[in-house]
């Protein structure tokens, strides 16, 4: 078996050990069955739940704000906004989103830590509030562990490159599913009304992995691939922080500029990363 089913393998033995250890509350625990009749209102959620809507409407609406000018009229629309029925959470999201890129930027050039682009690890924070980091990472070591295992079942299989492919996205449809019904029994509660958007981000991630091991190596994706995953944690830590969360909402327009210089500072960085100290350690420790 390959090196990175492995690593699925440790991540879901992680969260399984980390489940076992939490304290447990006999009288209360109670887990739906295993087979059970669908309810025919199905609950629908269309933000993530670390981000109370309702409080935040409630802020933005009793927020004071001074005469319309430059400097505030991003609070006014974002007022605007929400009285006409745009959620809140939406608003961060979009908000904070310039401040999770500045923050891969800094992962990047200050310390080395690189993944796949920019796109990839900003999406994947918004993924991972969501679904949960917990909840998140067992999704993605189930997807990741059936891609490159059926992958590798059909190596042997005559076939063209994209029904190959179609023939491994069947199985981790089917694996994801088995997953989310795991999950509840599992204790991770957060994957049993996830939408269908977090799972095709996972989904890409690991066909980014797949694209990276046939174009480059196995350890070029196993490194890009783990980057990412840290990226993102990193990410959606800083997304729920609530502080944040209330400073971009009332004053936007302040932290889009810092956004900006702060991505100048960062662009204008010429040093060493801090990775890079210890592939030349024994040149620095000469002088």
């Amino acid at each position: 078996m390959k090196i990175f089913p492995k690593i699925a393998i440790a991540i879901l033995l992680f969260i399984v050990f980390a489940w076992a250890g939490k304290p447990k509350v006999m009288a209360v625990a109670s887990y739906p069955p295993l087979f059970f009749t669908p309810s025919p209102t199905p609950t629908v959620i269309a933000a993530p739940p670390e981000i109370k809507s309702k409080a935040l409407r409630k802020i933005i609406l009793h927020q004071r704000l001074a005469p319309l000018g430059p400097t505030n009229f991003l609070r006014y629309l974002i007022r605007k906004a929400v009285a006409q029925g745009v959620s809140p959470s939406t608003i961060i999201l979009l908000f904070l989103l310039p401040l999770v890129g500045a923050l891969v930027g800094v992962l990047q050039y200050f310390v080395g830590l690189s993944g796949f682009g920019l796109f990839m690890p900003a999406m994947l924070a918004v993924t991972f509030l969501a679904t949960g980091i917990v909840g998140g990472l067992f999704l993605f070591a189930t997807i990741v562990f059936v891609n490159s295992l059926v992958g590798r079942w059909l190596r042997p299989v005559r076939l063209h490159y994209w029904p190959r492919r179609a023939i491994v996205l069947t199985f981790t449809a089917l694996a994801t599913f088995l997953a989310l019904v795991a999950a509840p029994y599992l204790g991770i509660t957060t994957l049993s009304k996830v939408s269908i958007f977090p799972i095709l981000f996972f989904v890409l991630l690991a066909e980014e992995f797949t694209r990276t091991q046939l174009g480059k190596s196995q350890r070029a994706a196993m490194r890009l691939t783990s980057a990412t995953l840290v990226l993102a944690i990193l990410g959606a830590i800083l997304m729920k922080w609530n502080l944040l969360q209330q400073l971009v909402l009332l004053n936007p327009e302040l932290a889009l500029l810092a956004g900006l210089i702060f991505n100048v500072i960062i662009g204008r960085y010429s040093g060493f990363r801090l990775l890079e100290y210890r592939r030349f350690y024994s040149i620095f420790s000469r002088r």
